[in-house]
């Protein structure tokens, strides 16, 4: 994750970022997410809450349902990273504005005493955000 952080602090820098770039880095992040998901529900399950065994199926059984999604949304973000400049704001501000209501699930999810979540359990999506408000702000095709 630290070289997630460095980029982001890179990229602060420089006058623009390349949409391309951007589409690419969301993407991997979102498939290698969509397979870490089913490979390591029950790690993730037992970590992250402190609940019984029945919850924590029910937990591990969603893990596997929204894998898919993620897998969905990482391959779209590949496959259009040569997308004009237009659309490609469009599309960013589009994942910007759909991250709004996960944020406010993580809000919840680490304010629950059901849970062990914290900050660096969002780690990977708050860098996918912060990448796509950089690029829409200073966009480059």
């Amino acid at each position: 994750m630290r070289i997630f952080v460095d980029l982001i602090f890179v990229l602060f820098k420089i006058n623009y970022v390349k949409t391309k770039l951007t589409f690419t880095m969301i993407g991997v992040i979102m498939i290698l997410q969509s397979i870490a998901y089913p490979l390591f529900s029950e790690m993730f399950t037992d970590m992250m809450f402190n609940v019984g065994d029945e919850a924590k199926e029910v937990l591990n059984l969603f893990q596997l349902a929204v894998s898919p999604i993620f897998f969905m949304v990482g391959l779209f973000m590949l496959i259009v990273r040569s997308i004009d400049i237009k659309t490609a704001k469009n599309l960013l501000l589009v994942f910007i504005v759909a991250y709004i209501p996960t944020f406010i699930g993580f809000y919840n999810l680490a304010s629950s005493p059901l849970t062990n979540a914290g900050l660096t359990d969002f780690i990977p999506d708050i860098l996918m955000v912060g990448l796509a408000i950089i690029t829409y702000i200073k966009p480059k095709s």
